[in-house]
């Protein structure tokens, strides 16, 4: 299960930690993409219609309060990350999760 290969270093991350380590990831290019029904409007960085620098920026404006997380949908003990936030007249959802070392992205679209 994505158990295995998805381990947090220290257990759950508060937002802080998800924000830094998916920002790195991003910066270092170790990402991915899971892989989905309508990726071409669901995981904008997928398609090239954003950039990692992109994401990364709208990421690190974000806040507190636009962040949750959940459980994986096909595997509880993965921690999913969350972002609804707002940046340059545009609403934007991002969703992710931490598969060492890489960020995997569920989800960048506005």
């Amino acid at each position: 299960m994505l158990y295995d290969i998805c381990r947090t270093i220290g257990g759950r991350m508060n937002f802080k930690e998800a924000k830094q380590k998916v920002i790195e990831s991003l910066v270092k290019g170790d990402f991915s993409h899971e892989v989905r029904n309508n990726i071409d409007v669901k995981n904008l960085l997928s398609t090239g219609d954003v950039s990692k620098d992109e994401v990364a920026e709208i990421i690190g404006r974000s806040r507190g309060n636009q962040y949750s997380s959940s459980p994986h949908h096909y595997d509880d003990s993965v921690p999913v990350h969350v972002l609804v936030t707002h940046k340059s007249g545009k609403d934007w959802y991002i969703k992710w999760y931490f598969k060492n070392p890489d960020s995997v992205f569920i989800s960048v679209h506005n």
